[in-house]
């Protein structure tokens, strides 16, 4: 709270969200688990022969490591900028998505994507979200030079 020189005491200001400028995601997309995209990693280690490809939406939490290959595409910006994305993610048969967690920004981003992939009609690429995000992950693989990226 702050105080005028009046003694007037303001309300708090309440803070809206950073995606509550942006409409609320309908799909609700698939999870995968991490030792089963471990698995997808296995079987297609480089990226030029993978059908699947990995979104990191974080932003500045985006600093201790990363799965191999993922794409960083921050959150607070991936609305605004799906039109120009969706030829490119499109490509892929399973666009798999994650935050630190895995419990907003990356089921959000999820859902933004298949409901433009919906709206558009498009069958040939699905959202997918990394139960337990980045954390998950390193917990499993961090270690992993095949799998993780460490900065």
């Amino acid at each position: 709270m702050s105080t005028t020189n009046e003694g007037f005491t303001a309300p708090p200001v309440e803070e809206k969200p950073w995606h509550a400028a942006f409409p609320s995601p309908t799909s609700k997309p698939v999870r995968v688990e991490a030792e089963e995209l471990r698995k997808w990693i296995e079987l297609k280690p480089k990226l030029d022969d993978r059908d699947w490809i990995v979104i990191d939406v974080r932003r500045t939490d985006f600093e201790v490591a990363f799965i191999k290959g993922a794409i960083n595409l921050p959150a607070h910006s991936f609305y605004q900028t799906l039109p120009s994305l969706l030829p490119i993610l499109t490509r892929y048969s399973n666009v798999v998505f994650h935050c630190q967690s895995s419990s907003g920004r990356g089921p959000r981003c999820a859902g933004w994507y298949q409901d433009a992939l919906d709206e558009r009609g498009i069958k040939n690429s699905e959202a997918v979200v990394l139960t337990g995000g980045i954390k998950r992950w390193v917990e499993l693989y961090g270690e992993d030079g095949e799998a993780t990226t460490k900065l």
